[in-house]
């Protein structure tokens, strides 16, 4: 099963606002067969916004969700074109996690805690926000998932 893929990385995407980011998590989740319903992970993603703002710093947002629409766990960089306003931050990095509801391994904490530990890391969170690179993304996350 892949969490992560070249595929899931989306750079110099030109959305507007908060709203606009979740709804292209959404499309690309079920786009990418990760999803099977844009609306209830809209729903899903929103309801989280809602319990607590997703942003972790002042130029990150780590939206995620847990929902009986996935089908598959997966992890999106989403780089925007555009600072979008995310709860009184300024984001240019979304991380998106995606894990289906029904999950006896709790992958969803594992890949949370793993690129959480790592965006501590000042190195690490400069190069992720400023590259354009797809491989070098890949292999930062990667190296993140596998520690």
């Amino acid at each position: 099963m892949d969490i992560f893929k070249k595929d899931y990385i989306f750079l110099d995407i030109g959305l507007k606002d908060k709203e606009n980011s979740i709804d292209f998590i959404a499309g690309k989740a079920v786009e990418l067969s990760i999803s099977n319903d844009k609306d209830q992970t809209k729903k899903d993603l929103w309801s989280r916004e809602r319990a607590f703002n997703t942003a972790i710093d002042e130029t990150i947002a780590i939206p995620h969700t847990k929902s009986e629409s996935i089908n598959l766990p997966a992890i999106f960089i989403i780089k925007s074109k555009n600072i979008i306003d995310w709860g009184g931050k300024n984001i240019k990095l979304i991380i998106s996690f995606l894990t289906p509801k029904e999950n006896k391994d709790n992958i969803h904490l594992t890949m949370l805690s793993k690129i959480s530990r790592k965006l501590v890391d000042d190195k690490f969170k400069t190069t992720l926000n400023e590259s354009d690179d797809i491989n070098l993304i890949y292999e930062l996350i990667m190296s993140a998932l596998n520690s």
